[in-house]
């Protein structure tokens, strides 16, 4: 798999505590995934109580941008 970052997406996963690890894996086996609103696939994995959100889109067979992994969110009891 190849992954490229943008510089905004590496910003953020250093501000939301984000691993490069978390994010392929929440690409190699989302929980969930979503349509973005401009073309791009959102995918959804939860590390616990936390839910990881990375924006990409795939631009070859198994080559992908980050554009941006949203803010991990904390679950009450879910």
């Amino acid at each position: 798999m190849r992954v490229t970052y943008t510089h905004h997406a590496r910003q953020r996963m250093i501000q939301r505590k984000v691993s490069a690890e978390q994010v392929i894996e929440t690409l190699e086996s989302p929980d969930e995934l979503i349509p973005g609103e401009a073309g791009e696939e959102i995918a959804i994995k939860r590390f616990g109580a936390r839910e990881v959100r990375v924006v990409y889109k795939e631009t070859e067979t198994d080559s992908f941008v980050i554009y941006t992994v949203m803010k991990p969110r904390v679950r009450n009891g879910r």
